[in-house]
């Protein structure tokens, strides 16, 4: 279920992929008669063999151990794959695979902290970690609290925020100006409160200033709707009790108007640059004074911008100025505690703090991974194996191409072909080929952190060294994947559409979940991964972006045709909360099964000994137990809960069918109507 890694043979006449066993047989006795090259290589063939045997054995009853066979595959396959898995993880603190996965990295740096506390002479690098580290272990609660950070960053620096004043005196509203005190707070990382800020790409050499719309499908982009809970929130953050509950009821009336001012703006897609000049002629705001504070130097006029929505920003704008600066001011604040909250957890356990140390210092953590647990072998080995993978997929994707589903035209097929061709593999958020010590080094040479053990300073200046780091792009591109802290402890494949990329974590290479001794078809989970995301480049939203991440308008006309419209359409029979996903899971599960099954495949396909499931069945197990879930019916913000993307995919897939026997229409696995995108 959870192997994953090369492709090591061929059942079929076509020729191999080279990827030879790292062999631990030798012989080193030098006082010992050579043994014949022939008596050698039989007896490490059959050692070779023997460990395969046994792995194949130890996956496929891991496998077996969560099916629930009073369920029929055509009735109901994520209840017959994952049935038991609930039962045999019922003491484990993981619900599904992925935690799996992140336990044993998070134990791995837990290892890792405790020998670099006993190292004697640490790189800058190592220092810096530990001293986070023990900062989060060692830190008092009090540091740790909400109203502290209010206290360290005041709205500006003439005035701090409402509750803070003293008692005697009213607030100066006159001092508070709300995109002077958002360009402080997005200093920190906070960005989606009442605008969206971010930078994108042009051709992975330049990088442009994006400002549009708050997004507003997640949670987290607002504030309780309970008054009460607000209310108590509020006194937590030092309000007057009898202030918090009127307090509450209008920052909630804030964030409303917001956000029908956001539904009801139209949406529009950029149209050339503009400058802050002219941005700020045309919606009264002081850009400039935004982006002298957000990058802490001079900003001239001319400062190129791309904006989605002027108009929503000069509405935006009027409707602000209506409001009471308090309650705009104390919106304000809510969200960036809101926002603080979830960038840190509320525990000193060695667990935990590992997880704060990959959240804000990933490219760190990964590099002491590798070192300690990957090392230069096996890293240069990883790359080639998983590169080699994605050439597998790559080529399977040109055939469906070729086969022109939709219909496209050549310039649109040459463009595919072209985005599919550039897609990268990064591993560790890192290039491959590249002295990654010598980046990681660079990277974090001006961070000073405090040795004081207090954690509220630390963190913020974690979040502004992150910040300041992602913008000096605006000067000079890294030469690598700067992480986004929401993605940082995703041990899982994910791809960038902006940077055609996919990024490897070193979690999900390393065993049990990367067995190179196995049948190759238990390494269809990674082969899975890798396909779901290299969807992604072609999902809706994928294609906006052509092969160095730049909008291209000839690539999204495909999500107009109407053979393109009607898959959608289909897939949108069934209410999904993200359809990029649902694309991207259904073509993502053909493209590998034809990688593995179809013409020309250089997979084993000999039925093995070790089972009498076909390789098709097994196939099918092995991909969609990844799904496996204590919770399956707690779906995110992005993903439908993993019993529904088990049946879409399945039913979509007429090759599931045939391969169980499933009856069309009369068994639920297999309705006759199919949804097909590519």
């Amino acid at each position: 279920m959870f192997a994953g890694g090369p492709i090591k043979s061929s059942g079929n006449p076509q020729p191999e992929l080279q990827l030879p066993h790292s062999n631990t047989n030798t012989n080193s006795d030098s006082n010992t008669n050579s043994i014949s090259s022939s008596t050698s290589t039989s007896t490490n063939s059959k050692r070779s063999s023997s460990q395969e045997n046994n792995a194949n054995t130890l996956l496929l009853n891991e496998i077996l151990s969560y099916v629930d066979e009073s369920v029929s595959e055509c009735d109901d396959y994520y209840r017959y794959a994952c049935g038991k898995w609930t039962e045999v993880h019922e003491s484990d603190d993981f619900v599904d695979p992925l935690g799996l996965i992140d336990q044993k990295v998070n134990g791995n740096l837990v290892k890792l902290m405790a020998e670099l506390q006993q190292k004697q002479q640490r790189s800058n690098v190592e220092a810096k970690m530990l001293s986070f580290y023990q900062t989060c272990r060692q830190a008092a609660n009090s540091t740790r609290a909400s109203k502290g950070y209010l206290e360290l960053v005041p709205p500006n620096e003439q005035i701090l925020w409402p509750q803070f004043k003293r008692r005697w005196e009213d607030w100066d509203s006159s001092k508070f100006q709300w995109m002077e005190t958002l360009a402080r707070l997005r200093r920190y990382g906070l960005a989606n409160v009442l605008f969206d800020l971010d930078l994108q790409t042009e051709n992975n050499i330049k990088y442009l200033v994006v400002i549009e719309k708050p997004k507003l499908k997640t949670e987290s982009t607002q504030l309780p709707t309970d008054l009460h809970i607000l209310s108590q929130k509020l006194l937590e953050l030092g309000v007057n009790d009898r202030e918090t509950y009127s307090l509450a009821r209008q920052v909630t009336m804030l964030e409303q108007g917001v956000r029908k001012l956001v539904l009801n703006s139209q949406s529009s897609e950029t149209v050339g640059e503009i400058t802050v000049h002219e941005l700020e002629q045309q919606t009264g705001g002081d850009w400039r004074k935004y982006f002298e504070i957000l990058l802490n130097r001079t900003v001239s006029a001319d400062f190129v911008l791309q904006v989605q929505n002027v108009a929503y920003l000069k509405q935006l704008n009027r409707t602000l100025a209506r409001w009471n600066a308090e309650v705009l001011a104390s919106y304000i604040m809510l969200r960036f505690v809101s926002y603080l909250e979830e960038a840190t957890m509320d525990s000193r356990e060695p667990i935990d703090c590992v997880q704060e140390l990959r959240r804000h210092m990933l490219l760190a953590t990964n590099l002491i991974y590798e070192q300690r647990f990957i090392g230069p072998d096996k890293l240069r080995k990883l790359q080639r194996d998983v590169s080699e993978l994605l050439e597998v997929l790559r080529q399977q994707f040109y055939k469906m191409l070729k086969f022109n589903h939709l219909g496209l035209k050549s310039n649109q097929l040459k463009l595919l072909r072209d985005k599919m061709k550039m897609m990268k593999l990064s591993f560790g958020s890192m290039p491959m080929h590249t002295n990654h010590s010598s980046i990681v080094s660079s990277f974090y040479e001006d961070l000073q952190l405090l040795e004081d053990r207090d954690y509220a300073k630390n963190l913020l200046r974690l979040l502004e060294f992150d910040t300041r780091r992602l913008f000096e792009q605006l000067d000079k591109p890294h030469d690598f994947f700067l992480p986004d802290p929401n993605m940082s402890m995703i041990s899982t494949p994910f791809y960038i559409r902006d940077q055609n990329t996919i990024v490897m974590p070193f979690g999900v290479l390393e065993e049990p979940f990367f067995q190179p001794d196995a049948h190759d078809i238990f390494k269809t989970t990674l082969l899975g991964h890798l396909s779901h995301e290299l969807m992604h480049g072609f999902d809706s939203s994928g294609l906006d972006y052509d092969r160095d991440g730049n909008y291209n308008a000839q690539i999204h006309k495909i999500t107009s045709l109407r053979l393109h419209e009607a898959g959608i359409s289909c897939l949108n029979q069934y209410e999904t909360v993200g359809m990029d996903e649902r694309e991207a899971d259904i073509a993502g599960i053909r493209l590998a099964y034809d990688a593995y099954f179809g013409p020309g495949s250089r997979f084993n396909q000999s039925q093995p000994s070790f089972t009498s499931l076909s390789l098709k069945q097994l196939f099918f197990l092995n991909s969609m137990q990844y799904f496996c879930n204590k919770e399956p019916l707690n779906d995110d913000e992005e993903h439908d809960s993993d019993d529904i993307r088990v049946y879409q995919m399945l039913i979509n897939l007429p090759a599931f069918a045939e391969a169980h026997g499933c009856r069309p229409d009369d068994d639920n696995m297999h309705p006759s109507a199919k949804c097909r995108l590519w």
